[in-house]
């Protein structure tokens, strides 16, 4: 048998084998990738975008060497334009149809409350949602596992906060949905037991966002400072045009409003802004995970930005990945919300998780920041 002979044996057995494979359903050279579904609003204010790509960049990364017990991550991401009817239409595509492992990282109080009866009757995990609602809590919440604090938390340690620099006469701006009304309990209950005097409580609603009547209402009442309750957009306007009236009150949010646009919104004029964290500064690298998220930035072309709402989607899907590689190589549903019931006093690098079949907190981390004239957070 010749030189050319001997090869084409060679390849013909080779061809036979692979064909056997692909017949038996087992590619040779390929892993199933894990398939983990998220809805977020992706259009018009766009909110989730530095949370994406915060949690991308993490994915990315574990992708980049090896993925999760050989197998690469895959986030399926729809869009739900922060409607909550969309949210559940996109969440049961994405477990009927798209055949997801977990859900991960939706935002927006609405929209995750809508979500949490499919959540419960299919048992599927829902993992580090962007939002601190109460709801989230609860002992009916089997499935959810969330990173952050609650919101009645933040309320909480707010009104402590401005309690300790001398201010005792408030005014809360609230959103008229379940976001802005559970925050206001939160700030109500912290008001009545720090004993401090509400001057003026206004409302707007996210619809219209028309806030003339809100900003007449708290104007006319002088508050030390303004608990605020809203989205992005609706503080930053909000603060801009007090300003513009001449009020300089103390404004305190809570973390939702970490992202990119309400910055530059505010550009130039953040200074006297206070806002509730719920993971570590994002320039605080003597935190592991913090060090971590540098690391990962500096490998990346395109990195997410430096901000709160970027880390904490990076922690939530590192989080996630402690999950999945607790759940084996061939995670379903039921192993992946397993591994994630077992975890206990797990450490992500400076920020620890813990949950129980009550318990759903997962961690209770909190700190008041200030903003400076240029936008930057300062501890």
């Amino acid at each position: 048998m010749n030189v050319p002979q001997r090869l084409r044996g060679l390849l013909e057995v080779s061809f036979t084998l692979f064909t056997a494979c692909l017949l038996c359903g087992v590619s040779p050279a390929h892993a199933a990738d894990v398939l983990i579904g998220q809805s977020v609003e992706l259009s018009g204010e766009a909110s989730a975008k530095d949370n994406k790509a915060g949690a991308d960049a993490y994915f990315n990364w574990v992708n980049a060497r090896g993925g999760v017990n050989g197998n690469k991550i895959r986030v399926i991401t729809l869009d739900d334009k922060r409607d909550p009817k969309l949210a559940l239409e996109n969440t049961r595509i994405l477990i009927d149809e798209k055949k997801v492992v977990a859900l991960f990282g939706y935002r927006s109080t609405p929209t995750v409350v809508a979500v949490l009866p499919m959540v419960q009757d299919r048992k599927m995990s829902l993992v580090a949602p962007i939002t601190g609602a109460q709801a989230l809590h609860s002992q009916q919440t089997d499935y959810v596992f969330n990173l952050r604090a609650s919101y009645s938390e933040e309320a909480y340690r707010i009104v402590q906060q401005v309690t300790t620099m001398g201010i005792t006469r408030v005014a809360v701006l609230f959103q008229d949905d379940p976001f802005g009304r559970e925050l206001l309990a939160g700030f109500e209950r912290g008001i009545k037991e720090r004993q401090l005097t509400t001057v003026a409580l206004a409302s707007y609603s996210r619809q219209d966002m028309k806030l003339d009547a809100a900003l007449t209402q708290i104007a006319a009442a002088a508050p030390q400072a303004v608990l605020m309750a809203c989205t992005p957009k609706a503080c930053a306007q909000f603060v801009k045009e007090m300003r513009a009236r001449g009020q300089h009150p103390q404004f305190v949010t809570v973390s939702n409003v970490n992202s990119q646009d309400f910055f530059t919104a505010l550009s130039g004029d953040c200074g006297g802004v206070a806002i509730s964290q719920v993971v570590p500064h994002p320039g605080n690298v003597g935190v592991p995970v913090v060090q971590e998220f540098h690391l990962v930035r500096k490998s990346m072309e395109t990195p997410p930005p430096l901000n709160y709402a970027a880390l904490e989607g990076f922690i939530g899907a590192k989080l996630l990945v402690e999950g999945l590689k607790k759940a084996g190589d061939n995670p379903t549903p039921a192993k992946v919300a397993a591994a994630l019931d077992a975890i206990k006093e797990l450490d992500l690098g400076g920020l620890t998780i813990s949950y129980s079949h009550h318990d759903r907190v997962g961690s209770r981390f909190v700190e008041l920041t200030v903003l400076d004239r240029d936008c930057v957070i300062r501890r």
